[in-house]
């Protein structure tokens, strides 16, 4: 009790000590936010373009090494780039946090100069170890700062789902990397400190976190604990009073409720911009308060000279505190202008329904006939989303997985057994048990309830080289003729797809958004909701692109996947979808900022 009591008075008096370098930190986010983020953006896509290269994902990088070996390099180039200014930022902010610690005063100019004089220092195996650290280790384990060069660095929900369903052995292997990775993130802890703040080389900083971590994990990952624990309930408590405030003043006075909402909305970004301060620092408070209490922490920098930093006279100080408060009320203005359009237009188009791999709340096995039928008949979606993979004998089966052992219990792959063999093995899931089905019964029995398709095409190195011409032969004419459209992972297909098939509607599902919406001439983008903001949808629908997306499974996210705009939602849970779209009541402006407030990242 007595250590919680002690690392939370530190914290608070942390934040209060912080105050005075507010200016500061959210000058360098600002630059980082709305200069470098957006620069190194359109430099990818000028690159990618200069290159006629239509996007770029994990499917594509060894054909752009391959064949556009100038594109690769200039994309590693960015990426250095990038790692320079993420370097940056780390030494910016601990530089910004030692300062606070030692209670010493320290202007923007000297800060910069001596982050400047840091990245004079940097070598190539330093930036190694701070590419596995801080793209690998922290991101992964929730440790990471919230950094603005790092915002887009997560891992989709359906990429866990693929680890945690059905493989036991994945979870336990997944527990341990995990945990290995926590272990590792603490013991390296101090190597990027010891480099800045004692000018150590790499390899003796190195040697020196291992040290001096020795025995102390668990104090150390308490510490992280209680102070993110606690900037996380401050903020969540303060996000959830605003809210109720503006709930209450709809209730009570809703002549007032539109204006209350622009302010409210106002002051949740502030809210939002405070706690990326605070969240960003937080690592480097631990980490300094650590190195102080265990009589590692220097008194002062080599570099920095006290009274060089108080020179600045009376007048120019409240000179720059009247720019800042003019600057400051100057944006406070323009976001408020901007929230009273977001707040007065929200998106009133209702998106297409899908019934993901056919099924309604476990009502059947997945993309069995047995389900399209009770998903169709009572739910009545727009589209029933199914998927098909090529066979042995070039024909098509209905199956999701690229391995059968999940649902059939058999260890083969779809495409090492023909169609035959196939539609005799049996899938179980749901309590329930179905006959695999080949695609031409799939297509009678939807033509025969006149139920639209959404298919996605699922691809293997294995597949014919003839594979896509196969399939359009034998079911263009009937896709274009009932209204089914198509939809794929892989890049490659759609664009030939639309090569071949121009009249076809194609859409490309895209597993995470790097640098937005690629070009091509699919018709629709397909991404996982988590990853998903009105950004890429307005981007999206700048290029005359629809957007859909998969899978929300509750009420909320339906509604905030509506909110966003999204033209199509795919979902497990059909007859919840329903009853959501058809809700007519206009949104109440407390859930158009709750809807902000989960999407504001």
């Amino acid at each position: 009790m007595h250590v919680l009591k002690t690392n939370l008075k530190k914290t608070f008096r942390f934040i209060s000590d912080a105050r005075l370098y507010y200016r500061d930190v959210l000058l360098m986010h600002g630059f980082l936010l709305f200069i470098l983020t957006p620069l190194l953006s359109h430099l990818t896509r000028l690159i990618l373009n200069q290159g006629e290269i239509s996007y770029l994902s994990y499917d594509n990088l060894g054909v752009i090494l391959q064949e556009h070996p100038f594109v690769f390099l200039s994309l590693l180039l960015i990426l250095l780039l990038l790692l320079l200014a993420v370097y940056f930022e780390f030494t910016f902010l601990l530089l910004t946090v030692f300062f606070i610690e030692q209670r010493q005063e320290i202007t923007l100019r000297e800060l910069l100069k001596g982050t400047l004089l840091q990245l004079r220092k940097i070598r190539i195996g330093t930036l190694f170890f701070f590419l596995f650290y801080f793209f690998l280790i922290l991101p992964l384990i929730g440790m990471s700062f919230n950094s603005a060069l790092l915002a887009k660095v997560r891992i989709p929900v359906f990429i866990l789902d693929v680890i945690f369903e059905h493989k036991f052995l994945y979870l336990g292997l997944f527990i341990l990397f995990y945990l290995l990775l926590i272990y590792l993130a603490v013991r390296f802890i101090f190597t990027l400190p010891e480099m800045i703040l004692h000018d150590q080389p790499f390899k003796k900083a190195l040697k020196h976190s291992w040290k001096k971590t020795q025995r102390k994990l668990f104090s150390i990952i308490f510490q992280f604990l209680i102070v993110l624990g606690s900037l996380t309930l401050v903020m969540g408590l303060s996000q959830s009073l605003l809210l109720l405030i503006q709930h209450a003043i709809e209730l009570y006075s809703p002549q007032a409720s539109f204006v209350s909402a622009i302010i409210i909305m106002t002051l949740l970004q502030v809210l939002w911009v405070i706690n990326i301060v605070l969240s960003t620092v937080s690592i480097f408070f631990i980490t300094v308060d650590y190195m102080k209490l265990q009589n590692f922490l220097p008194e002062k920098l080599s570099w920095f000279s006290p009274n060089s930093s108080l020179k600045t006279s009376l007048k120019a100080r409240r000179l720059k505190e009247a720019v800042t408060v003019l600057l400051i009320l100057g944006v406070i203005l323009f976001v408020g202008q901007s929230n009273a359009d977001f707040l007065a237009h929200p998106s009133t188009s209702t998106p297409m329904a899908a019934s993901h791999r056919g099924v309604d709340d476990k009502n059947g096995v997945q993309n069995s006939l047995e389900a399209l039928k009770k998903t169709s008949q009572s739910t009545h979606p727009e589209y029933i989303e199914m998927d098909i993979q090529e066979t042995k004998d070039h024909q098509f089966i209905v199956y999701h997985d690229y391995n059968l052992k999940a649902l059939t219990g058999v260890n083969k792959k779809p495409n090492e057994l023909t169609l035959a063999q196939l539609t005799k093995l049996q899938a179980h899931e749901n309590g329930q048990t179905a006959h695999l089905v080949s695609f031409d019964d799939y297509l009678k029995e939807a033509q025969n309830l006149h139920q639209k398709l959404l298919i996605e095409i699922k691809p293997t190195k294995e597949d014919s080289p003839e594979m896509l011409k196969t399939f359009l032969q034998k079911y263009q004419t009937e896709i274009l003729q009932e209204g089914h459209i198509i939809q794929s992972l892989s890049y490659d297909i759609i664009a030939e797809l639309k090569e071949l098939a121009p009249s076809v509607t194609a859409g490309y599902i895209m597993p995470f958004s790097v640098v937005g919406p690629p070009q091509g001439k699919m018709d629709f983008f397909t991404i996982e909701y988590t990853t998903l903001n009105s950004k890429f949808i307005n981007e999206a629908h700048a290029q005359g692109k629809k957007v859909f997306t998969w899978t929300p499974n509750d009420a909320d996210t339906m509604s905030r996947m509506k909110f966003y705009g999204a033209d199509g939602i795919i979902t497990d849970q059909m007859t919840l979808l329903n009853q959501t779209l058809k809700e007519t009541t206009p949104l109440h402006y407390s859930d158009q900022l709750l809807f902000f407030v989960i999407g504001i990242g």
